[in-house]
């Protein structure tokens, strides 16, 4: 394993070995003199050590803020790298890195005034940093994904040291969410060329300023952390966690059940319930803000018109989807804001289910079934296309089925094309595709632009949807921080959805959240399911791994 110049000692070079064996034999084990306190009640106060093993469904893409795409990278890296400010359990902003910040009182810059902080590999983290990573957002020849986020942010200024101002195009309802983004250590990024990022070595070995640092990561298999011994803040109390990758649901089912992983996300209701039956394993439900969705692709003729993707949206049966496939653990959806976000419309009902109404809707687009072999025509074209969806998710495999069947019913060729994730997400994002089945999780500030506005191409409208009224409602219910006047607005833009859609919105999943009983303080959030990992802890005769420092 190669390790980045001036890392010493802090990430070491038998780390993908010693992941192994926390993956597939015990390091050290306590042997049956396990403590009688499973279950949380007797497990005395916090001790510092052990390691937790944590369930991923996939790889991440890339550790890289810039670039990341994945859920998975971004998990990871809120663990290793500290913003100047984040989001508490509370849904409000807190200091991080910054001790507190001023808006201007023409709205048109904040200022953050820094903590002494530092790099894992003992270099100061300042304002330079901060300013030399917005700097390569904005920069064209990145392409990263958050630079149509922090759009109406015109710069940012070192003022000294520790003191960073941000300048607006205007004032912002929100200047503080427009200005967090991840930070990048200017005196490893400075020499590296920006159109060569997708090969920086950043990538795979990132700089920690956060309380964990990366120890390993063997691509497909794990990624390990372990606590940053040069922290700023509080020390975690764990040592390690390793982050197993394991992409078929029931292998992580497995897995949680045995006892291979300490927690697992999106659990499905029926494992869940025999789970919690079993006694080593709680499980705990967070308002979600997941939705499977199915997207169109505009650049296929089929989808031009509203009213033939009216028509599929009422020809599927979103009931019988979350009944199939989780249960009954789930809610119809009507647009990209979930119900569990303070500005969903809820007087707007999802589509129901009529395949009379999705036939008529098809005929009034000129959809007609001229030829008799029960799939309708226009214009000389057959209505076929392919759904594209990826591979080790029950609920995308089962769902596309469900789907077919309720699009053959009205007249509609479908073909499912399921492809492993890394691939399925290339042609995603390359525009090569028909429709994708996919699942989204919203951000938490009922922000839809990077997936609906015309110009976040570059981000997640990966159908190249445009309507001009739904880029002016969204520019409008962004200018202001009064929820009172931009609720309406907002309301009026998932109406707007609903006639002109860009997909066909599913369902709202229930999320479902395994945790073993030997990890104490586990406080799975809407935020994340590892949302306060640093704060997690094992009893000591709870503990299945020996760390480095135990085992000497």
């Amino acid at each position: 394993m190669s390790i980045m110049p001036g890392m010493g000692n802090l990430v070491r070079k038998r780390s993908g070995a010693l992941i192994a064996l926390l993956i597939f034999g015990l390091v050290g084990c306590g042997g049956d003199d396990r403590s009688a306190s499973v279950d949380g009640r007797d497990a005395g106060d916090p001790v510092p050590g052990g390691t937790a093993v944590v369930a991923l469904s996939s790889d991440p893409d890339a550790l890289n803020s810039l670039i990341r795409t994945s859920s998975a990278s971004g998990e990871i890296l809120a663990e290793i790298q500290d913003g100047l400010a984040d989001m508490g359990e509370d849904m409000t902003w807190r200091p991080q890195i910054a001790t507190h910040w001023e808006i201007a009182a023409d709205g048109l810059s904040i200022t953050y005034f820094m903590r002494p902080w530092v790099w894992s590999d003992g270099h100061p983290l300042t304002a330079t940093d901060v300013v030399g990573t917005f700097e390569l957002i904005q920069d064209e020849r990145v392409g990263s994904p958050l630079r149509g986020f922090h759009r109406d942010v015109v710069r940012a200024v070192a003022l000294d040291s520790s003191t960073v101002r941000y300048d607006f195009v205007n004032a912002l309802p929100d200047p503080v969410m427009r200005t967090i983004h991840a930070i990048l250590p200017k005196h490893v990024t400075e020499g590296l060329a920006p159109e060569g990022v997708a090969t920086w070595i950043l990538n795979q070995q990132p700089l920690a300023s956060g309380p964990f640092m990366l120890e390993g990561w063997e691509r497909n298999r794990a990624v390990s952390l372990i606590r940053n011994p040069l922290y700023p803040g509080r020390a975690t109390r764990l040592d390690r966690v390793v982050f197993q990758i394991i992409p078929e649901q029931s292998a992580r089912v497995i897995a949680l059940e045995t006892g291979a992983v300490d927690l697992v996300d999106g659990l499905p209701p029926v494992e869940s319930q025999r789970l919690q039956a079993n006694g080593d394993v709680r499980i705990v439900s967070t308002s979600g803000r997941q939705y499977y969705y199915l997207l169109w692709n505009f650049r296929n003729p089929v989808f031009d018109d509203s009213q033939t993707r009216r028509a599929l949206a009422v020809a599927i049966d979103r009931q019988r989807l979350i009944d199939s496939t989780v249960l009954g653990f789930g809610t119809p959806a009507i647009g990209p804001i979930p119900p569990v976000l303070w500005n969903h419309h809820q007087r707007l009902e999802a589509p129901s289910h009529d395949p009379e109404e999705a036939r008529a809707l098809l005929a009034a687009a000129g959809w007609l079934d001229t030829d008799g072999d029960g799939v309708l025509e226009r214009d000389g074209v057959e209505f076929s296309f392919v759904i594209l969806t990826r591979q080790g998710d029950p609920v995308r495999e089962n769902g596309g089925i469900i789907i077919r069947e309720n699009l053959r019913e009205v007249g509609v060729e479908v073909k499912l094309l399921t492809l492993e994730h890394a691939v399925g997400i290339s042609r995603l994002r390359e525009g090569d595709f028909d429709a994708y089945f996919g699942r989204f999780r919203s951000n938490l500030f009922g922000d839809p632009s990077g997936l609906v506005h015309s110009t976040a191409v570059d981000r997640f409208n990966n159908g190249n949807y445009a309507n001009a009224t739904v880029d002016s409602l969204l520019e409008t219910a962004l200018a202001s921080a009064d929820r009172n006047f931009t609720l309406p607005i907002w309301e009026h833009l998932q109406e707007a959805l609903v006639e002109d859609p860009p997909a066909a919105y599913l369902f709202c999943p229930d999320n479902l959240v395994g945790v073993s009983k030997r990890l104490q303080d586990v406080r799975p959030h809407l935020l994340s399911p590892i949302n306060n990992l640093s704060e997690w802890w094992i009893a000591p005769r709870d503990r299945k791994y020996l760390s480095e420092r135990e085992s000497r």
